[in-house]
């Protein structure tokens, strides 16, 4: 059985009140609570919002749960922690500290840095802790879209990390795409004839992709932005046609 509760309320109210899995989020705010594990506190919790009514929606077989299974979370742990991995951009801490003169305020981590993961936070948007080969630990945000999974997990830690030792990503490369475009992947170039799949490999993927407002006729400008300026690569028919470093 499930009930809903109304009025819309914030989700990250209602995350600190009862256990996350407990809960599952409709559009408008609106909480969908598991009774089977939780009917009294959700009662309760009915009446601490000051809710006229509890109704009943329908019995259900299956319970849609937005956050991972327990059982995949603990293996996305053992598959992850203690992990070496290599950073495909700068990675920015989402902590922020007192700055002193030894300390600054966010930590950085640089490209092609090698990290050890130390941990996976899988409440909300997800995050991913590092820890840098000095010691010390960032929190990289993941961004992934809810309801959180496996797949969306596993393709945001792709995109920020490299798993394989850069040696055999340059074999792998190399055997891919030859030894010109290899090297430019490797040392982050963008050459005009480089497959799309070599490009985001090099530079990532980028922040937005849209249709591009000069050039040939379907080709596709992606955009990396970077504080005050943007970089763009120009793709036709999957591969990289012009690019503005």
């Amino acid at each position: 059985m499930i009930i809903r509760i109304g009025p819309p309320i914030d989700e990250r109210l209602i995350g600190e009140i009862l256990p996350h899995r407990s809960l599952s989020f409709l559009s408008g705010g609106y909480v969908v609570l598991k009774i089977f594990a939780y009917g009294a506190m959700a009662c309760l919790l009915a009446a601490a919002m000051g809710c006229s009514k509890i109704k009943q929606v329908t019995k259900v077989t299956t319970v849609v749960v937005k956050d991972i299974p327990i059982e995949q979370q603990l293996s996305l742990q053992e598959k992850y922690l203690n992990r070496h991995a290599w950073t495909r951009d700068v990675i920015e801490d989402l902590t922020e500290r007192v700055e002193t003169a030894n300390e600054p305020r966010k930590r950085t981590v640089p490209r092609d840095a090698k990290v050890t993961v130390v941990d996976i936070n899988l409440v909300y948007s997800g995050s991913v802790t590092i820890e840098d080969p000095k010691g010390k630990r960032i929190v990289a945000a993941l961004n992934c879209e809810r309801p959180l999974t496996v797949e969306r997990v596993e393709s945001k830690l792709g995109e920020l990390f490299w798993f394989d030792d850069p040696v055999i990503r340059q074999v792998n490369y190399i055997r891919k795409w030859g030894k010109k475009i290899a090297r430019s992947v490797i040392n982050h170039e963008i050459v005009a004839g480089m497959p799309v799949e070599a490009a985001r490999e090099s530079w990532g993927v980028p922040d937005e992709v849209r249709a591009s407002a000069y050039g040939t006729e379907g080709e596709v400008q992606w955009v990396y932005k970077l504080g005050k300026r943007n970089k763009s690569i120009f793709v036709v028919k999957d591969v990289v046609g012009r690019f503005e470093d």
